[in-house]
């Protein structure tokens, strides 16, 4: 509430009425909205009652109250203030993140104070922030201003990603310095890498085609202005274009290699394997020279498109290769699942060049995929040795590879390791709590990325919210709800999915529909969640509404969601409209049924009582029914006192071999019942050699 009231004032005064309103509740201490006063006082021009929030709250342990005072003092121009601040957060032991230093650098720049920003530099590659693209961008606009136009050009070259914020920091610091070329080789490479000019790279570069006296080249980006004004949201329709016109102008000009990689890379964004072909075809034909970047450009184009033979053979003619051309095979490799191939391209490139951090995480992804948590501990090896181990995106691949894998604790030893954590880091490390069923730990560390102040993402409550609904948490799942609309993450569609799971699993059924009417857009997940919430509760005849108004508003049901439409049915007694579901499943959408779509309808004919039906419908089953599928009917049998059924289910049971000891203490109880006492005794003989025991039944409830 107060974070919506304090965004929407315009005035000081309205803002000091909210801010009066926090104080008489006793919120005055809050780090979250103590940092809000602070930016809204400093938008305001108000840097006098931002400093008075500050210095009201105590501890100040927390990086996002000292980024949103640095913040507030450099966007009133007492830069020299802001570096005091940085100054003091760094004395007491306050560690800054990556939110901290691109303002910290704006300060040095805005001092003129070089030094200052070279031992800033210095300390962000001991951080492990040297790749973050918000940081490099601010180095890159600092160094530039400075006039260190090369170290601006080795920062941007280094750089595993770019945005077109870091494009417009170079473009703008050659042609503020003079160096025109430059700045035009910059734009160009812009279009090349596949991203769209924004109004400050055009007007970054205009000055550069003035000073050129280039006419032809600022009709060309005169042109661009008037496209992107019209189609910047568009994306494919210009790629389209930008081949169309190719196809146009090769009948009249002969275009430069700059335009062939440009139109090589709108290629690779449509997926357009024959497209490929006739560009790569015109060029041969045209007698270009292939440099690096054309190169690599096909490549990855072929990789893309599926066509790896083509992608190996540009490789193999490659008299000069760098990291890209590597990693754009390997990455190519992977893509289209040929993992192994990939893996003895990365072996041969270590013998021929150093690895970068590229390869690295590429190769601990695979490793990943491929559950080799073995081979991964030797690539861990490389990493240090190479001197990766503090890089965060590597670091982010451990904890992800280790996690995946199963072994939780060494993907602690490393998280605890880190000496710089993102949000990325976090979202891995709770994730893999969830993924590896420790939902008290994903609850501590939840806590703890709140304590250190990191900002989540959507991801993170995509993370956060299963872990309140495996707990049936439902006040903390309130509390996070409220914190998703705080930051805005009301309106992501896999946020509200998750939203609704949370609250039929928490009991509030009323809160899931809730949820559902108020998003704006619903996907099959989204439909799908609200007919398993309404099955859970036993609302058949709502979930069938449901189902019907998912198809009326044109959104095609998926495997997942007829397996929520039977598990409905099953769950009300529904019995016919299950079976037409599942008919209509295979007969309208082609959708194959699995083993869990048999498993539903078998629950349904069982919880009906027909279960000479469920046996009959067992029997007819294309696949071996597993150890599930006999178990729900035994239990059904049990309940109902069919004996001879239940009889030769749990033959089937015992014959299927399964490690699950329920399925095997149901059995025992069956035949006890039925008096087979030697049976009982080979069943219990059987689970003792196996190592097979019974879990301990538990319930959870929040108080």
């Amino acid at each position: 509430m107060f974070s919506k009231s304090l965004s929407s004032s315009k005035t000081r005064r309205e803002v000091q009425k909210v801010h009066s309103l926090i104080i008489a509740l006793g919120l005055h201490h809050s780090v979250f909205l103590s940092g809000k006063l602070i930016s809204k006082y400093g938008q305001l021009r108000d840097p006098i009652s931002s400093l008075s929030v500050f210095h009201q709250v105590w501890p100040k342990h927390n990086p996002y109250l000292w980024n949103s005072i640095i913040r507030a003092l450099i966007h009133n121009g007492l830069h020299s203030k802001a570096l005091d601040h940085y100054d003091e957060m760094h004395q007491t032991n306050v560690q800054p993140d990556r939110f901290t230093f691109p303002s910290v650098i704006n300060a040095c720049a805005g001092l003129c104070d070089l030094e200052m920003g070279m031992v800033v530099h210095q300390r962000i590659l001991e951080k492990g922030f040297a790749s973050d693209v918000y940081i490099g961008n601010a180095l890159i606009d600092m160094y530039a201003r400075f006039g260190k136009l090369d170290k601006a050009r080795q920062l941007f070259d280094e750089m595993p990603q770019r945005d077109v914020v870091s494009f417009n920091s170079l473009i703008s610091g050659y042609s503020s310095n003079g160096y025109w070329e430059e700045a035009l080789e910059i734009f160009r490479r812009l279009s090349t890498d596949g991203l769209l000019p924004d109004p400050f790279s055009i007007s970054g570069v205009l000055p550069a085609c003035g000073g050129l006296l280039d006419v032809k080249e600022g009709q060309i980006v005169h042109a661009l202005v008037e496209k992107i004004g019209v189609h910047a949201d568009v994306l494919l329709g210009l790629f389209e274009e930008a081949i169309n016109l190719f196809r146009e102008m090769v009948n009249e000009f002969t275009p430069d290699l700059q335009t062939i990689t440009s139109v090589l890379r709108a290629c690779s964004h449509l997926r357009d394997l024959e497209l490929v072909k006739y560009v790569h075809g015109y060029m041969k034909r045209g007698g270009f020279e292939f440099d690096t970047m054309a190169n690599n450009i096909l490549i990855d184009m072929y990789a893309k498109c599926g066509d790896l033979l083509s992608s190996r053979e540009v490789f193999d003619h490659m008299e000069c290769r760098d990291s890209v051309s590597w990693n754009s095979l390997i990455n190519g490799y992977f893509l289209n699942g040929c993992f192994e191939e990939g893996l003895k391209l990365f072996k041969m490139m270590k013998s021929n060049m150093k690895p970068d951090s590229v390869n690295c995480v590429m190769i601990l992804s695979i490793y990943t995929q491929l559950g080799h948590v073995d081979l991964g501990k030797l690539i861990h090896c490389n990493i240090v040795k190479l001197g990766f181990d503090s890089d965060i995106i590597v670091n982010n691949a451990l904890v992800d590879l280790h996690a995946k894998c199963g072994k939780i604790q060494d993907a602690l030893k490393v998280f605890d390791s880190m000496t710089a954590r993102d949000v990325v880091t976090w979202n891995t490390i709770i994730a893999a709590c969830i993924h590896n069923e420790d939902y008290s730990l994903g609850s501590r560390m939840i806590l703890r990325m709140r304590n250190e102040g990191v900002m989540p993402d959507a991801a993170t409550m995509l993370g956060i919210l299963p872990v309140c609904s495996l707990l049936a948490a439902k006040q903390k799942g309130q509390e996070i709800h409220g914190c998703i609309f705080r930051l805005g993450f009301h309106s992501d569609v896999p946020v509200g999915n998750a939203l609704i799971e949370m609250y039929s699993s928490c009991g509030s059924l009323e809160t899931s529909i809730r949820v559902f009417e108020h998003m704006y857009m619903k996907d099959v997940v989204t439909w799908t969640s609200l007919i398993s919430a309404y099955g859970t509760y036993g609302e058949g005849e709502k979930a069938l509404r449901a189902f019907a108004e998912m198809e009326a508003s044109g959104v095609h049901p998926d495997h997942l969601a007829f397996l929520a439409i039977i598990y409905a049915c099953s769950h009300s007694g529904l019995v016919e409209e299950g079976l037409a579901y599942f008919e209509r499943m295979k007969e309208q959408y082609k959708i194959e049924p699995r083993m869990e779509h048999y498993a539903c309808v078998v629950d349904l004919l069982s919880r009906s009582g027909l279960l000479a039906q469920a046996e009959d419908f067992i029997h007819s089953m294309p696949m071996k029914a597993d150890a599930s599928i006999w178990g729900s009917l035994l239990s059904a049998c049990r309940e109902t006192g069919e004996a001879k059924i239940a009889a030769r289910v749990s033959e089937q049971i015992v014959q299927s071999n399964s490690y699950e000891s329920g399925y095997h203490v149901l059995v025992s109880n069956v035949y006890a019942a039925l008096g087979k006492w030697d049976k009982v005794r080979l069943i219990r003989k059987y689970m003792k050699a196996k190592g097979l025991t019974k879990d301990p039944g538990f319930s959870w409830m929040e108080i």
